[in-house]
């Protein structure tokens, strides 16, 4: 027989399982942009452009090109799982109730 804490419990699974990807990929992400900006200050340091404004403008061009882009495909692909997750789970509970519907109303004409 259906058990709603199983669809809860599923759902909730999923739910952690999403939330543990978009963590693991925003970390990534920092780790990504804390390195480019150390190979920006190394780069400006060894052509003695450390105190001038490249640096900025170099960390500024990798946020704007790369690491933001980044972000928002993280973020639209974490909402985009978030909504398909509820859509599903709303779908199957409707199936179900009409499933257990039909049963009642199957079970009444005997």
């Amino acid at each position: 027989m259906y058990d709603e804490n199983q669809i809860k419990s599923f759902y909730q699974n999923y739910r952690d399982s999403l939330d543990r990807q978009y963590q693991s990929g925003l970390q990534n992400l920092e780790q990504q942009r804390k390195n480019a900006q150390t190979s920006i200050m190394s780069g400006a340091n060894k052509a003695g452009m450390m105190y001038s404004n490249f640096p900025t403008r170099a960390k500024i061009q990798y946020d704007q090109q790369t690491y933001q882009p980044a972000m928002i495909k993280l973020q639209t692909g974490y909402q985009t799982g978030l909504d398909a997750l509820r859509s599903n789970v709303l779908k199957y509970q409707n199936a179900i109730a009409e499933i257990q519907e039909n049963i009642a109303h199957l079970n009444s004409m005997s």
